[in-house]
């Protein structure tokens, strides 16, 4: 059985499934935002859709090593990650590896559309 493509969050460092977490990219100006669709060119980072994930992930220089140049988040970008967290690009309270089909807040834990 194969399992799908699975990703590592900046905050935590947990290799998660790629369903599960939200895509950041880097614009050509060095803005870091979400990329909502997936479908951004280039080099992509992932963070868990978590409080705490977020806050390590846009601390000590981590989206400058992910990216490999330097680049500064966008004003809004850690209520953007919890935000399309929420709207079903992750699953914030589900563990990985759990099994579970749906966590406690009734999101898919893989989304069908494996966007």
């Amino acid at each position: 059985m194969r399992t799908g493509p699975s990703r590592t969050c900046l905050g935590c460092r947990r290799a998660r499934p790629k369903g599960w977490l939200v895509r950041l990219v880097r614009l050509r100006s060095g803005t870091v935002v979400v990329d909502a669709g997936a479908r951004a060119a280039g080099r992509g980072a992932y963070v868990c859709p978590d409080t705490a994930c977020v806050e390590r992930a846009l601390s000590r220089g981590r989206l400058a090593h992910a990216f490999k140049k330097a680049c500064a988040p966008a004003p809004d970008l850690a209520e953007t990650v919890l935000a399309a967290g929420r709207c079903g690009a992750g699953v914030p309270s589900c563990e990985a590896g759990s099994g579970a089909d749906v966590c406690e807040t009734g999101l898919m834990a893989v989304r069908a559309s494996g966007r």
